[in-house]
């Protein structure tokens, strides 16, 4: 049985490393504190975010049985009600979403977790850089020097620079096509002692420095005693922001919202900015999963299929299946 380390413990981390489980010793290491990536979930006092994916959709029959069993479990649900689009010219229509759209419970990141199952999980870890392979196979050990085991794999699914920052010691070559970019979003996150209810759960804006506002307590398995709303910026706006004082970007995002939806900020008792710096792959992508069986390397995520939540999996799906039961070297 090979041993498999797993760099990114987000959607496509998780679901890469349950579907080796069964036939590989599977470690999955993450940086942060948590599961999640992009479907991570924010703890405030009083309050949760889902600040990154709001939502995802299901339409490939492997993903669909992925969403059902998470679903049996009780860690995603449907999450009902109206959509509004606002115009620039600050008109407001109303409609129902064209497909079901669905959300971890009780936080994005409950779906991760979900699919990951019960696979060796260890978070706060930073790897670093792979330097040649041994004999044996890949010796990691973090950036401070900790010493984390030796790897007969060792995949990547993070973002496309860190995969390639991870990879450039080992020969590989370019993991990552040329030319692709992530684009910057930021997340403007609102706590509001009592609900926060209108006709809509989600608003997409057409113009100005907002481009999405999602009422978070309207999700499934969130608490509606309080309200809590997610907001993103524009990718061009949040690309204007990145040198700018994180107070002014803040200020240019309330007011935005003020104007567009006419909702007031100052009410909230909790507020806070989050930066996603590699948001969302810019344009549409179709390259398959890297692999080099010759090193035992791989790497997958949305630089692979874009960014959607059910492209990131099946990508990942697709490196299992390329990987196999075969050993490296």
């Amino acid at each position: 049985m090979s041993r498999v380390a797993i760099i990114g413990a987000g959607m496509g981390g998780a679901a890469l490393a349950q579907a080796l489980a069964g036939q590989h010793d599977v470690v999955l290491f993450e940086k942060g504190r948590g599961m999640g990536g992009r479907m991570a979930t924010r703890q405030a006092p009083g309050f949760a975010f889902d600040h990154g994916a709001q939502f995802f959709t299901a339409r490939n029959p492997r993903f669909v049985a992925l969403v059902e069993q998470a679903m049996a479990a009780g860690a995603v649900a449907p999450w009902d009600g109206a959509i509004a689009s606002v115009a620039a010219d600050g008109s407001v229509s109303l409609a129902l979403p064209r497909d079901t759209n669905y959300v971890g419970v009780p936080g994005m990141n409950g779906f991760v977790r979900a699919v990951a199952g019960d696979v060796e999980f260890r978070p706060g870890v930073d790897v670093a850089p792979l330097t040649l392979r041994q004999d044996d196979g890949w010796r990691l050990a973090a950036v401070d020097g900790t010493a984390l085991g030796t790897f007969h794999w060792v995949i990547s699914s993070t973002t496309p620079h860190q995969t390639q920052a991870l990879f450039a010691g080992t020969g590989a070559g370019a993991v990552v096509p040329d030319g692709l970019a992530m684009l910057p979003c930021y997340a403007l996150l609102l706590g509001f002692e009592a609900p926060f209810e209108r006709d809509w759960v989600m608003a997409r804006l057409a113009a100005g420095p907002v481009a999405l506002v999602s009422i978070n307590s309207s999700k499934p398995g969130r608490d509606r005693a309080v309200g809590t709303l997610v907001v993103h910026s524009s990718s061009a706006w949040a690309a204007s922001q990145l040198e700018q004082d994180p107070v002014l970007t803040e200020a240019g995002m309330v007011a935005a919202l003020r104007e567009a939806l006419d909702v007031d900020a100052s009410a909230a008792p909790f507020r806070a900015l989050h930066r996603w710096k590699s948001a969302r792959l810019d344009g549409e992508a179709n390259y398959p999963p890297f692999i080099d069986r010759q090193r035992g390397l791989g790497a997958t995520g949305d630089w692979t299929t874009g960014s959607r939540v059910e492209n990131v999996v099946l990508s990942a799906l697709d490196l299992a299946g390329m990987i196999g039961d075969g050993a490296s070297g």
